[in-house]
């Protein structure tokens, strides 16, 4: 994303995303001197030197609690867990320039191949970043004034906790917005492909044979099919290095957020056992905001992969369809769908460990209910043994 066309209306969202992000050290510089460079990662350094500092204070400072060992353990390992993504999306991730130039170059040409009108793309492209960066930014700004809420005006004890858990919360928003963005660009390309492959065939049919291809076209369908097919192998590959580059800290997020609901999850169910809700409103609140960015970190990224893949069997299933009485053309047809079947499970697999499926929302549940259990059950035996009647 580091090198857009300035042409474009919508893309004046685009930069404000980039320049963001680039400020708070997980997006690369836009600059290519290399004393810019040095300077941005400084700049990022520094950052994050602050941000374990913070983070490790109060990780020392909460670790005192008088909770059981285990509810301590799953609220305590989002510190480090935070701390850990923070860095490895800063000079790892987003380190290094030359990568998303080449990304961003790459998508720049699929467009202009498939979309008619490009600037048109690029403005409805504008819009979607606007809704999403207003969105996060709204709820990390609404978590902030809450967190100045819960410790009643202290302004030194919540700038310590603003930056370990709402600025931190910040800069991984963005670093999976940006993540989620390129899979949204990649998925409206595959989007753009199957329209192409349905014009042509609807263009090239014969009359007669409903689907079937005209046999005076087949050169001209052939030449179209294979540039269609190429493009789908660009897409591939870049979907394939942008998981190659995302996935370690995409499977250490998925434990962060899965373990940080759990244990929200648990939170808000004790304070409505309890029937606290209402006398410990900020905390309640609070704790559902935290259960609301944790669940969408996970789901968003899901749903983005699982929306490529739904345009993958599309495609699929227009192949399938296309039918003719040429060898050389169905042998290109052919070729072309197991390209797609070859490279369509591939991608969909984080570090080999977790699927980037909606499916997958399966085991997630499983786990989380697991836990979830598991805590009540621990929580009501730990009551029955301290005298606690119900």
């Amino acid at each position: 994303m580091s090198s857009w066309s300035k042409k474009s209306l919508g893309n004046r969202w685009l930069r404000l995303l980039q320049t963001l992000s680039c400020f708070l050290g997980v997006s690369p510089s836009p600059l290519r001197k290399q004393q810019h460079r040095h300077l941005h990662l400084t700049w990022s350094l520094i950052l994050l030197a602050w941000l374990w500092f913070v983070g490790t204070n109060l990780l020392l400072a909460k670790s005192q609690m008088q909770v059981l060992a285990i509810e301590k353990l799953l609220y305590l390992i989002e510190y480090p867990s935070n701390m850990i993504i923070t860095a490895i999306f800063s000079l790892r991730v987003y380190r290094s320039a030359e990568f998303f130039r080449r990304q961003s170059l790459q998508q720049k040409n699929l467009i202009s191949l498939l979309f008619e009108d490009s600037q048109k793309y690029f403005s409805q492209l504008g819009d979607y970043v606007r809704k999403l960066l207003l969105m996060v930014c709204s709820f990390h700004g609404l978590c902030v004034v809450i967190d100045i809420c819960w410790l009643r005006f202290d302004w030194v004890q919540t700038l310590y906790s603003n930056c370990a858990h709402n600025l931190v919360g910040l800069m991984i928003s963005l670093s999976l917005l940006q993540y989620v963005l390129d899979l949204r660009i990649i998925q409206q390309l595959h989007l753009q492909l199957n329209e192409r492959l349905k014009k042509t065939i609807e263009t090239y049919r014969s009359p007669l044979n409903g689907i079937c291809i005209v046999s005076p076209e087949y050169d001209k369908v052939e030449w179209k099919l294979e540039q269609l097919r190429l493009n789908c192998i660009t897409l591939d590959e870049m979907r394939v290095k942008l998981l190659d580059r995302f996935g370690p800290v995409l499977l250490v997020n998925f434990v962060n957020s899965l373990l940080s609901f759990c244990y929200e999850l648990f939170n808000v169910f004790r304070i409505v056992e309890q029937a606290k809700w209402s006398e410990d409103l900020v905390l309640f609140v609070y704790r559902l905001l935290w259960l609301l960015m944790h669940g969408s970190r996970i789901w968003s990224v899901l749903m983005a992969n699982a929306r490529i893949a739904e345009q993958k069997c599309q495609l699929c299933l227009l192949l399938n369809k296309l039918e003719t009485d040429d060898t050389r053309l169905e042998r290109n047809v052919n070729r072309f769908l197991l390209q797609l079947q070859a490279n369509g499970g591939n991608p969909s697999t984080v570090c080999g460990v977790a699927d980037l499926d909606t499916l997958a929302l399966g085991g997630f549940v499983s786990a989380l209910s697991a836990i979830v259990i598991f805590l009540i059950q621990i929580d009501l035996g730990n009551k029955s043994l301290m005298g606690y009647s119900f």
